[in-house]
C-alpha cells in the first residue's frame, strides 16, 4: 500500500471523530471509544489518506475506511491503493451497497449474520409496553420490589466506579481468554475516559455494593451504543433493570440504541432478539478485484 499506518493515538482522535461523524452508517465497532478499548487486543493501526481513515489489525486484516463515503472517487482510489485487489472486513451495509453499485462484478460479498448490530428504539426499551415486553417488564418490577437499590449516572472521573462492578462480575464467571480480553478492553476505556467524549455510564447499587452497570457512547445526536453491560446473576432482574434505568436517565435525548452484535453466540442472539430490534446495521466481508 502506498501509505503507512501508525498506532491509534489520542493525538489524532479529534481528526478521526470528525471523519466518523461524516460516515453515513456509524457502526459501533468503528466508534473511537471502541477502537481505543480494543486497540491493544487487536493491534489496531490507522492511516489517514484519500479523505478517509483506513484501519487494520496486527495480522494485516483491513477494515472498512471511515469518512464521507459518497465524496470519495472510489474508482480511482481503490485501483491506485490496491492494484491487486483487497479483502475488507466488517464493512457496514451502506458502503457495501455503494461499492457493489460502482464495481458490480468486481465485488463479492460474504454475509455473516453474527456481525449484525442490533438497533432498538430507546422509547420502547424505556416504556416496555405491550405483550412483546411483558417478561422484561415483569423481571424489572421484581427487581424494583425485591431490592433496595440506588442508581447513579456516571460521567468523567466517576466512571471508575464501574470497575468495582466489573471485578464483582468477573468473580461470578468461569475465566476464559475471551473474558480476560473483554476485561482489559473495559479497563482501557475507563482509563482514558477523559479523552473520549460521549462516554456515558450508569451503575445500580444494592446496600452500597454494585450489582449492575452499563457503559455507552454517543455515536451521533440520535444514537447511543451500549459497549458493556454487566449484572450479577444472583440479583434476579438486574439486567432488565440496568437496561431500562440507564436509558431512562441517560439516553432520553437519543431515539436509537445500538446494542452491538451477538458474535454468533446463540444464547446472546436470543437475548438480544428478545428486546425486539427495530432494525439492524449489517456488516459483511467484502472482496474487491480490479476490473
Amino acid at each position: 500500500m502506498p501509505f503507512s499506518f501508525s498506532s491509534i493515538s489520542l493525538e489524532r482522535a479529534d481528526e478521526y471523530r470528525q471523519l466518523y461523524s461524516q460516515s453515513p452508517r456509524k457502526s459501533a465497532w468503528y466508534s473511537f471509544g471502541s477502537l481505543w478499548a480494543w486497540r491493544n487486543i487487536y493491534g489496531f493501526e490507522w492511516a489517514f489518506e484519500e479523505g478517509v481513515c483506513w484501519i487494520r489489525t496486527r495480522n494485516d486484516a483491513l477494515w472498512a475506511p471511515v469518512g464521507p463515503w459518497g465524496a470519495i472517487e472510489w474508482k480511482k482510489v481503490l485501483p491506485r491503493l490496491f492494484p491487486e485487489g483487497r479483502v475488507f472486513f466488517y464493512v457496514p451495509d451502506g458502503l457495501g451497497r455503494l461499492w457493489r453499485e460502482l464495481f458490480r462484478g468486481g465485488v463479492t460479498v460474504g454475509e455473516d449474520r453474527s456481525q449484525w448490530e442490533y438497533l432498538h428504539s430507546v422509547q420502547e426499551l424505556v416504556e416496555l409496553k405491550g405483550n412483546r415486553f411483558s417478561r422484561k417488564r415483569s423481571h424489572f418490577v421484581q427487581f424494583v420490589r425485591r431490592y433496595p437499590f440506588r442508581y447513579r449516572s456516571l460521567e468523567g472521573d466517576a466512571l471508575v466506579s464501574v470497575l468495582e462492578g466489573q471485578e464483582l462480575w468477573m468473580k461470578e464467571q468461569s475465566v476464559s481468554p475471551d473474558l480476560e480480553r473483554e476485561d482489559a478492553a473495559i479497563r482501557e476505556l475507563v482509563a482514558q475516559r477523559g479523552h473520549i467524549p460521549g462516554l456515558l455510564a450508569g451503575i445500580l447499587e444494592v446496600n452500597g455494593s454494585p450489582v449492575a452497570y452499563t457503559v455507552g457512547e454517543a455515536l451521533d445526536d440520535d444514537t447511543i451504543v451500549i459497549h458493556f453491560e454487566k449484572a450479577l446473576r444472583r440479583y434476579s432482574g438486574a439486567y432488565q433493570a440496568i437496561n431500562r434505568i440507564f436509558l431512562e436517565n441517560v439516553a432520553d435525548s437519543f431515539t436509537m440504541v445500538n446494542r452491538e452484535e451477538d458474535m454468533g453466540d446463540e444464547g446472546m442472539r436470543v437475548a438480544k432478539m428478545s428486546y425486539h430490534p427495530v432494525d439492524f446495521l449489517r456488516k459483511c466481508t467484502l472482496s474487491w478485484f480490479p476490473e
